[in-house]
């Protein structure tokens, strides 16, 4: 492959060939460049397979989801591009969707194939041209514009989007090629974390419950000091290497960084605070003293985690409310309400949804895309140090980046 082209895109992915299909649609003459023979395989995986293409979630409330200066520099893409219009693109393009637990938005056919599809269709009606199979093996300046060097040829192009994603999911070709192309291209790149990955402890109460769901439980992420840098109330799911679920993995970032200081905190009744907690279980006990003390645990907590609960505490299964001392009742409101759990890491890049860190958000200009250090250079993506929690937030900032990037370039 040799040539010239007006825009050059590389990478694949949502963000990628919704930049490609938007600058095409432009008139820009438009390459696609994908190392994979398949794009999107990303999209392809995601959702159990069956893409959670975005989150009902708006206005204030999604760029809030981002955290204070994430979402600041979000704020003019997402507002342009919000998921309702998201969603009506793909409408558009034949894609019927729904909505299901959590504010999520999924298709209706359950198929993330039909996602891709779909946009490689848009992409072609554009007049994209996409060639699959050819790495970019560098991007340099060459005059006013970029020389591209790939394993089919070189290209030449006024306007390059990198758009080649992080290091999460390696499986799928992920390598942060890009990291090291921004940097040669004047830009600083900060440390990069696994984020919304499962978490890992050692803790071998925690893999006694394996398999159990908690659906209406409090986690929160503690630094050093103790204090909870990220609070999470969705499903946390016990497993053999410690804790998943769309509430551990949105803190698996944030363990991340902590670089092996994190402790979690789980709430079993985020609901009820320890003083509340504390007169019922002495009034249980003057009403009640002959029955266990696993009486007062929460109704709808599983058997197995009542029972951890009460080993956590140090209470015989057959204590009963008259005969348990002050000690204990502390010891088991401490259980309830401030479980502490060390987790030193997440399960790392093979897990992880997506990438923490990335090029640093000042030297990029929010309402285009466009590096304030290299004119002409786009950069959008999981390539920004740009993340969000479970639920299609991150599709949704890869397709609304993607977008602005294309319109401009």
């Amino acid at each position: 492959m040799t040539g010239s082209a007006d825009v050059a895109v590389i990478g694949g992915g949502a963000a990628g060939v919704m930049a490609a299909i938007q600058a095409a649609r432009r008139g820009r003459r438009t390459v696609l460049l994908e190392k994979n023979r398949q794009p999107g395989l990303k999209i392809l995986i995601s959702g159990g397979g069956r893409c959670n293409l975005t989150t009902t979630r708006q206005g204030k409330d999604l760029e809030a989801q981002y955290g204070p200066r994430r979402g600041r520099f979000l704020r003019h893409a997402l507002r342009a591009f919000p998921p309702r219009d998201l969603c009506a693109f793909f409408e558009s393009a034949g894609v019927r969707l729904r909505e299901e637990d959590l504010e999520k938005i999924f298709p209706v056919s359950q198929q993330a194939r039909e996602i891709v599809d779909a946009l490689l269709r848009l992409a072609r009606e554009a007049g994209v041209a996409l060639h699959t199979g050819t790495p970019v093996h560098g991007v340099a300046r060459d005059g006013d514009g970029f020389a591209v060097t790939t394993a089919n040829g070189a290209l030449r192009a006024q306007r390059v989007v990198l758009a080649t994603g992080g290091l999460s999911y390696p499986k799928t070709g992920a390598t942060g090629d890009g990291y090291a192309w921004c940097r040669a291209l004047g830009h600083t790149v900060t440390a990069t974390f696994p984020a919304l990955a499962p978490l890992a402890s050692d803790e071998a109460w925690l893999r006694e419950l394996q398999g159990i769901v908690l659906q209406d439980s409090e986690i929160a992420c503690l630094d050093g000091d103790g204090r909870a840098t990220l609070r999470r109330r969705r499903p946390i799911l016990f497993t053999h290497k410690g804790l998943s679920g769309p509430a551990p993995m949105d803190l698996a970032g944030d363990v991340e960084e902590l670089a092996g200081r994190a402790l979690v905190r789980l709430d079993f009744t985020p609901d009820r605070s320890a003083d509340e907690l504390d007169r019922e279980w002495l009034e249980a006990a003057r009403l009640h003293g002959q029955r266990r003390v696993e009486s007062v645990l929460p109704r709808g907590l599983q058997q197995r985690v009542r029972d951890a609960l009460l080993q956590r505490a140090g209470i015989a299964a057959e204590t009963t409310l008259a005969g348990w001392t002050k000690e204990q009742r502390r010891a088991l409101l401490r259980a309830v309400k401030d479980l502490r759990v060390a987790v030193p890491k997440s399960l790392g890049f093979g897990h992880a949804e997506v990438t923490r860190g990335g090029v640093v958000l000042d030297e990029i200009d929010a309402r285009t895309m466009q590096s304030k250090t290299c004119p002409g250079l786009y950069i959008v993506g999981e390539l920004l140090d740009v993340d969000g929690p479970i639920g299609g937030f991150n599709f949704q900032a890869a397709f609304a980046t993607g977008r602005l990037a294309g319109l401009d370039a």
